[in-house]
């Protein structure tokens, strides 16, 4: 069937056309605008998942530097613990030495064991893991030795020398004389009194 140019049915199918084709260019447009929010909102998520992952990036790099910073702190302290340990230990060992040197000084008749100590090279001298001291028998031999003024005979015990006579233990509490220039004017004035 052909129609004519003025044919009102074909007018009537054709402003049909015009408006299925007008309702699908509207939705059409419609679709177009939904998608391009859906790519803003697509594109805005991207942005902000990148944001976040930066930031996560950046955390987790400063708390990486903050703990390696934090151990870099524990073996600080622990080496400073560790020094002040053997320094402490050292100074006490060496302290303990003197005192055993003092001691082995007396029992060698020193006439003034501090000298002798201060006069001996305990460099040598050391103490062991056990607490026993190691080689100051040796240098306390060689400086009685090498420095005999400093060193009397030492008193030997009465079982040795066949007395047990020893000399009287002094008695607490007698007073001992003061001269006039150690009292005070009132210990004077009372000791002039019971003169007179």
């Amino acid at each position: 069937m052909t129609t004519e140019p003025n044919d009102p049915g074909r007018d009537q199918n054709l402003l049909g056309l015009q408006r299925e084709l007008a309702t699908a260019r509207s939705e059409l447009e419609a679709l177009r605008k939904d998608r391009d929010a859906v790519i803003r909102d697509r594109d805005d998520a991207i942005k902000s998942r990148d944001g976040l992952k930066a930031q996560f990036d950046k955390q987790k790099a400063d708390n990486v530097k903050a703990l390696a910073d934090a151990n870099a702190a524990v073996e600080q302290a622990k080496a400073d613990a560790e020094a002040a340990t053997k320094g402490a230990t050292e100074k006490a060992n060496a302290a303990v030495i003197r005192a055993e040197a003092k001691a082995a000084a007396v029992r060698l008749g020193a006439v003034n064991p501090e000298d002798v100590v201060k006069l001996i090279d305990l460099g040598t001298v050391k103490m062991g893991e056990d607490g026993k001291i190691d080689g100051l028998d040796a240098v306390m031999e060689a400086a009685k030795e090498s420095r005999g003024y400093l060193f009397s005979e030492p008193t030997k015990p009465g079982t040795e020398t066949g007395t047990t006579k020893t000399t009287p233990a002094p008695k607490a509490g007698e007073p001992k004389d003061k001269s006039a220039m150690e009292m005070t004017d009132a210990e004077y004035a009372a000791l002039k009194a019971t003169i007179s």
